[in-house]
């Protein structure tokens, strides 16, 4: 017998699913399914499959920028990246994309 929990987790990977899904059917413009035929309806389908998994397996990679303030009122600005993985730096390698668009500097420049 399936717990709550588990119900719980299983919708919310569903919804998860469909809206990567549905925004990358925008973000790609493939968006309503146009075609009558089989032969061009699963490439259309195919095409969202894998770049949901592109994008699930890319997903770990986080960036921010850590904006603060000191005593002096000026704002001193660090940007951090995550570490990307193996098949990370390869998707990044593949596209001829540096795997990490900025790396954590020793020293930071404050400004006003």
């Amino acid at each position: 017998m399936i717990k709550e929990n588990q119900i719980w987790d299983i919708y919310n990977l569903t919804r998860d699913v469909e809206s990567v899904f549905r925004c990358l059917k925008t973000d790609l413009d493939i968006r309503p399914i146009y075609h009558q035929k089989d032969k061009y309806i699963e490439p259309h389908i195919w095409l969202g499959i894998l770049a949901y998994q592109v994008v699930n397996k890319m997903r770990s990679m986080q960036s921010s920028t850590v904006v603060i303030k000191d005593n002096k009122e000026q704002m001193l600005y660090i940007k951090l990246c995550t570490r990307p993985t193996i098949y990370q730096k390869s998707v990044f390698s593949v596209l001829a994309y540096k795997d990490r668009p900025f790396v954590r500097k020793e020293k930071v420049v404050t400004q006003k």
